[in-house]
């Protein structure tokens, strides 16, 4: 169960999560509105004359019942400002109506309710996006103008075909019924505005806004044109009811949204069409009363002479919108254009099926072919058939929004081929765009190099004067062609603590310096902004001679008066075959110098067979971690943590574990990573979510918590909300059992990260940070940011028993998670002294093999560790008759003072 003035429990949360609830739940929540309007119908049929006190009376609940509801549910909703504005506008009408009762004459009360509706007007434009306020405020305001007109409109002349001629009002009664209309329409007219500029998820939010406004309209007409207890009096009760009830489905109904699911609002059809409904409306009613009264008032002619003016205004300030918006759109068009044009390389846009659907004209001179013969045609007939393939399978996989290179020959008009290499953004998940874009070089080494003044297209490194990636390219393409590339090598070197924006001059120093490193028949590159390459003239091990020479030659570089650069390097080799192409040889050459670097600074490595197969497996773990979350080949294990103060477990850290079908069970360090690569990290998150809460939720525990590592992606991706929301529903776990951990860079991010997780506090879930002490080094993020807990790094222990220092340090984060109000876990223990050093600290929390391994979730039933008199970690045991663990578990971490 959740804590707080705000705990609902989670099942109600799911609900109501981000975006509204679901179309059933929004259905129940209407049908309890007419339900509770026909209650003042019902009790007409009381006998006495109470029956009136009796409707008032459930009228006045209704008050009491939606402003408790608006002020709970209206801070969890998109706009808490614009709810609580409405809460004081339904509490002001009601007790104005109070007033009005006691002091004016039957009839007249309605005047109490005015001040009130008018606050109707702050709610909804709080509601409003400020974007759209400020980029069309003409346009709103002469839609505003319409709307309240139209409503004026359509008031009088229902008013004069009813009650109007029949003169049943005097004229008091009259004035205090327009009046309270008058307000009412300035509220509908705001809500209407609200849905003809919201987005489309919220447009739901503005039609019951509306509703309510047109509800409470007829109950204020009901209320004056009463003379007396009777049918419309308790039809006066019912349709406030109704009214107040809509207020509240409409603020159940707004629901924050994560930042991937919200959608521009404005430029809907609606948006257009809807000012000229409501005038067509009123205009024809007004019409329609003449052969039925026989008479068209002053009033009502003015009313509709306003609101042709006002159409008229409205449609002007459009049609300069759109006029403005039209000459912007052919502005970029013609930029576009004149860019694209101009540009010296073509550029390729291709859709799902890989077919060219668009060519600049740059490719007729490439290829000497017309754009018009390659539109059209799938991207694989126009490559070399053993380029294809590899060429497909690259452009069909996900890019993530990384610009990846690709390089393949293309037949030229004369049947001879060019090798193109390629940079291919991925833009198929952009709605304006939908197709991968490809910017074309060529970058055949027989081609002419174009002299052109534009650094962009040249091959010479501005910097360093050195050859840049695309003459590298272009070399080793030759090199592979030629007979002699056996006896050819290429050596990357990898240059740390140089960023790119340097000093020009340090990067002259480099160049002298490993010029001077260098054979004769060396060719040396700048191959990106802190590597640089060299094809050697001679073996692998030629190579690696080489390599060594160059890594000595980075020292500390003066980078200018009195300040000196620390530089390392590290260096990979790589031989090269006349079977493979230069990507391919680009890729070894990598591969070996991230070798190097993890090896340490000053190393030098070979691409081998053995780094091939490192490799391999990485690419195949990669291609199967789908399929392993599909075909169910990840599983949890439990690992408890334990109280020393009371002795017992009070929750589990749910851990991901993968049993490959070849590989056999593959380290969380290995594929973790390789899942944060993309998107699928979130997939995992979302099913470890599922599975963990569900595994607790059905142990015969009732107080037991489980933690649930998020990764940072996760986190930012601004769906965890709507996750951790779904996966507590289908569990039926309480949030108060929850704890996410995340890592200290992540409340470091933008700030919806932020309003995330505390969004999830206020509903109970609580916020670990894990491996705390090993990222960030300040500590000013632990004020005030959404943390309940600090799980402090097993490297904290090392030599805890002996180093004075670390025992220090222990106690040091121990003192400041106490001081601060957070639970501090300790992980990692796995000696009987460590423990008993943490226990004399005063830490609480214990998490380590000493303790427990982790464990299946059916194992937790009887197998989870407490701490035995002697303090020593004791294993569960059945408990005779009742069949529960001799040590009880829960007592949850304690939460901080919010």
């Amino acid at each position: 169960m959740t804590t707080g003035p705000l705990a609902v429990p989670a099942r109600a949360v799911s609900a109501s999560r981000p975006g509204g609830p679901a179309a059933p739940a929004l259905r129940r929540h209407l049908v309890l509105a007419v339900l509770a309007a026909l209650l003042p119908l019902a009790a007409g049929l009381l006998p006495g004359s109470w029956s009136v006190g009796v409707a008032v009376l459930v009228d006045f609940l209704a008050v009491a019942v939606v402003l408790t509801l608006l002020v709970r549910s209206g801070r969890r909703s998109a706009h808490p400002a614009g709810w609580r504005w409405y809460a004081i506008s339904v509490a002001t009408s009601a007790f104005g109506a109070l007033l009005a009762g006691a002091w004016l004459p039957w009839g007249q009360t309605a005047l109490g309710s005015v001040p009130g509706q008018l606050l109707v007007v702050v709610a909804i434009g709080r509601m409003l996006d400020r974007t759209s306020l400020r980029g069309a405020r003409a346009r709103m305001a002469t839609m505003l103008v319409l709307f309240v007109l139209a409503d004026l409109l359509t008031v009088h002349t229902l008013y004069h075909l009813s009650v109007g001629r029949s003169g049943v009002l005097s004229l008091d009664q009259t004035i205090a019924l327009f009046a309270l209309l008058g307000s009412i329409a300035i509220g509908t007219g705001f809500s209407l505005v609200l849905i003809a500029v919201c987005a489309a998820e919220q447009r739901r939010v503005g039609w019951l806004l509306f509703a309510s406004q047109v509800a409470t309209a007829q109950a204020g007409a009901c209320s004056s044109i009463a003379t007396g207890p009777g049918v419309v009096q308790y039809l006066a009760c019912a349709t406030s009811v109704l009214g107040l009830g809509l207020l509240a489905v409409a603020c159940g109904a707004d629901r924050p949204r994560p930042p991937a699911d919200r959608r521009p609002a404005d430029g809907s059809t609606l948006g257009a069409l809807l000012p000229h409904a409501t005038a067509m409306t009123g205009g024809s009613l007004l019409l329609l009363s003449v052969p039925v009264t026989g008479t068209l008032t002053v009033f009502g002619t003015t009313l509709g002479v306003l609101g042709l003016g006002a159409l008229f205004a409205h449609q002007a300030v459009s049609w300069r919108t759109q006029q403005r918006l039209t000459q912007d759109l052919q502005r970029s068009e013609a930029y576009f254009r004149t860019l694209v044009r101009g540009s010296a390389d073509p550029v390729v846009i291709l859709d799902d099926r890989l077919t060219v659907t668009w060519v600049s004209p740059a490719i007729t001179d490439l290829l000497g072919v017309a754009p018009q013969r390659i539109v059209g045609r799938p991207v694989a007939d126009t490559v070399h058939p053993d380029d294809a393939a590899g060429l497909l399978a690259a452009l069909s996989a996900p890019h993530d929004d990384e610009v990846r290179t690709r390089s393949a020959r293309v037949r030229q008009c004369d049947g001879s081929w060019r090798l193109i290499q390629a940079q291919v953004r991925d833009l198929r998940s952009d709605p304006d765009v939908g197709a991968l874009v490809l910017y074309c070089r060529d970058v055949t080494a027989t081609a002419p190099l174009p002299v052109v003044a534009d650094l962009a297209f040249s091959t010479t490194d501005p910097a360093t004067g050195l050859p840049n990636r695309s003459a590298l390219t272009q070399r080793l393409t030759a090199v592979l062609r030629a007979p002699a590339v056996s006896t050819t090598s290429l050596v990357v070197l990898g240059v740390d603590g140089l960023a790119d924006g340097d000093d020009a001059a340090v990067l002259r120093e480099l160049t002298t310096r490993f010029s001077r490193a260098l054979r004769g028949d060396d060719w040396l590159a700048r191959a990106g902004v802190s590597e640089f390459a060299v094809v050697v003239d001679g073996t692998i091990a030629d190579a690696e001679t080489v390599a060594a020479r160059l890594v000595a030659a980075v020292q500390p570089v003066a980078s200018g008066p009195g300040t000196t650069l620390r530089l390392t390097a590290a260096a990979g080799v790589s031989g090269l075959s006349a079977d493979v192409d230069t990507g391919e040889v680009l890729r070894w050459g990598d591969l070996a110098l991230r070798s190097a670097r993890a090896a340490g600074p000053g190393q030098v490595r070979r691409h081998s067979d053995a780094l091939r197969i490192t490799q391999d497996r990485q690419e195949t773990l990669r291609a199967d971690l789908a399929d392993a979350l599909r075909e169910d080949h990840l599983h949890l294990v439990y690992q408890p943590v334990v109280d020393l103060a009371l002795r017992r477990t009070v929750s589990v850290e749910a851990l991901l574990r993968w049993r490959h079908p070849v590989y056999g069970a593959v380290s969380p360090a290995e594929f973790i990573p390789l899942a944060e690569e993309s998107s699928l990290i979130t997939d995992i998150g979302r099913w470890v979510l599922a599975r963990a809460t569900a595994a607790i939720a059905a142990l015969p525990h009732p107080d037991l918590g489980v933690a649930v590592n998020v990764s940072a992606r996760h986190v930012r991706s601004g769906e965890l909300v709507d996750d951790v929301l779904a996966a507590l529903d289908g569990s039926g776990l309480p949030a108060s059992r929850l704890v996410l951990e995340i890592t200290e860079s992540v409340l470091l991010d933008d700030g919806h990260v932020v309003a995330d997780l505390q969004l999830l506090r206020r509903l109970g879930v609580r916020i670990a940070v894990d491996d705390f002490g090993t990222g960030w080094s300040s500590l000013a993020y632990l004020v005030g940011l959404p943390i309940d807990v600090l799980k402090m790094d097993r490297q904290f222990l090392a030599d805890v028993e002996t180093d004075q220092q670390r025992r220090a340090l222990c106690a040091s984060v121990l003192h400041l998670g106490t001081s601060l109000g957070l639970a501090v876990v300790v992980e990692g223990v796995e000696t009987q002294a460590e423990l008993q050093l943490l226990s004399d600290m005063g830490h609480r929390f214990i998490q380590g093999f000493l303790l427990a391994r982790p464990m299946d979730a059916a194992a937790l039933t009887t197998q989870l560790p407490g701490i035995g008199a002697d303090g020593a970690p004791t294993p569960s045991a059945d408990v005779p008759g009742d069949g529960g663990p001799a040590h009880p578990v829960g007592a949850r971490f304690p939460r901080p003072p919010r």
